[in-house]
């Protein structure tokens, strides 16, 4: 989606703590700007902002660099339980203390492991689809995108699917206090919420401690309590905030990423075509859906030492924010970069990260839409929107909130 500047941008006076409606539309014509006129954009609370793509890949793949934030999340959010997610969770740990709780996870994110829910997921499109095919209009993100992956990471986890809502709200107020500019009752809003979540997953946690170990952990909850019944280094709160995450991560961004890719499809007939074709080549296809529409949009890191980047250099202690969505319309690596192209090759996006902390669901975020994209596409060639879709005012996940759509 595109939309016209009323007025030209000056890439110096972008604000990420102030930032315009209209950016939420399309935040593509800002990212340009600063792409092309200020790659390292100074913000107003001294970090730094980069857009263009070998900047992103520089900073992230320097192992000097570190992602804990306990300083900067203490004086934004205060004592309490968001805080504790957000300097406890695996994604805000350096080693070796990322690597500990990482290694506990991995196993149900290989490829192998992935690929037994490639049943699970065929079954739960398949009953979506026949149950919006019964309506005419629908709202496609409450009726479809946000059911795939909440029910696919609930069965993960070892907790009921029914219980998906639950993890689905909850998670969405964890995650929104990250975003750059946040009013004091959304932070108050993310305290009562994490722990609200910590006590949910509590008691999860408690039945599998009641249980024999299993010899191999049939869900993530089984593999922590396993790996605290070894004696091996993981406290309670690290196995409650590590849920958190992973649970967050398996469906916040998924969904956000079916809802785009759709509405990019909607606004490419000629792609909708194709996605619905038996000439499709479906791994290359998702790999364009993942890189046009990068729900991620802002990830970071603070440098340990002067870092040489082919923008300039950015000196030691500094807060880094990098713009995913910008270095992925990054003109200098791309071709044509704000064309979506499902038979794009090469195709080396961001939207996963780099490094040591790159995207452990993604496997997942694969499967799901190599499965939903396709399927919907064939059942439904002709989906049109009803109005233009609301997007949420979250610099940080980019996402639709609400996308009224005909099938027919």
């Amino acid at each position: 989606m595109t939309s016209a500047q009323a007025t030209p941008i000056d890439p110096k006076a972008f604000n990420l703590f102030n930032i315009p409606d209209d950016y939420y539309l399309d935040p593509q014509p800002y990212f340009k700007a600063l792409r092309d006129e200020d790659p390292i954009h100074r913000n107003a609370d001294g970090s730094v902002l980069l857009t263009r793509y070998e900047d992103i890949i520089t900073v992230w793949r320097d192992l000097s660099g570190v992602v804990n934030r306990e300083q900067a999340y203490t004086k934004k959010f205060g004592p309490g339980p968001l805080l504790e997610h957000h300097t406890t969770s695996m994604l805000f740990r350096d080693p070796p203390d990322h690597d500990r709780l990482r290694t506990i996870v991995n196993p149900f994110f290989s490829q192998k492991s992935i690929e037994r829910l490639r049943q699970a997921t065929v079954d739960i499109v398949a009953k979506l689809l026949v149950d919006i095919e019964k309506k005419r209009d629908i709202d496609f993100i409450l009726d479809f995108s946000s059911k795939i992956p909440v029910q696919l990471v609930c069965d993960i986890f070892g907790v009921p699917r029914e219980e998906g809502p639950i993890i689905r709200d909850l998670g969405a107020q964890v995650l929104l206090p990250l975003n750059p500019t946040v009013t004091q009752e959304i932070i108050d809003a993310g305290h009562v919420a994490t722990q609200k979540f910590k006590d949910y997953l509590l008691q999860y946690i408690n039945l599998w401690r009641k249980r024999p170990m299993e010899e191999t952990p049939s869900n993530i909850i089984s593999a922590l309590v396993a790996a605290e019944k070894r004696g091996e280094d993981i406290s309670e709160n690290e196995m409650a905030h590590l849920c958190i995450l992973v649970l967050n991560g398996g469906h916040e961004t998924t969904t956000n990423l079916i809802g785009l890719s759709t509405l990019a499809l909607i606004n490419h007939p000629d792609q909708m075509a194709l996605m619905a074709s038996e000439e499709l080549n479906v791994p290359v296809a998702v790999e364009e859906c993942i890189r046009f529409c990068s729900p991620l949009q802002l990830q970071g890191r603070r440098t340990t030492r002067e870092v040489v980047i082919a923008s300039g250099l950015i000196p030691a202690h500094t807060e880094v924010i990098f713009s995913v969505g910008a270095g992925n319309r990054d003109e200098r690596v791309f071709d044509h970069p704000n064309a979506f192209d499902l038979n794009r090759k090469p195709n080396l996006h961001l939207a996963f990260g780099s490094g040591i902390h790159v995207c452990l669901g993604r496997p997942l975020a694969r499967l799901e839409l190599a499965i939903a994209l396709p399927a919907l596409a064939k059942r439904f060639p002709k989906m049109s929107l009803i109005e233009p879709p609301v997007f949420n005012k979250n610099a940080r996940f980019r996402g639709i909130q609400k996308m009224k759509i005909n099938l027919y």
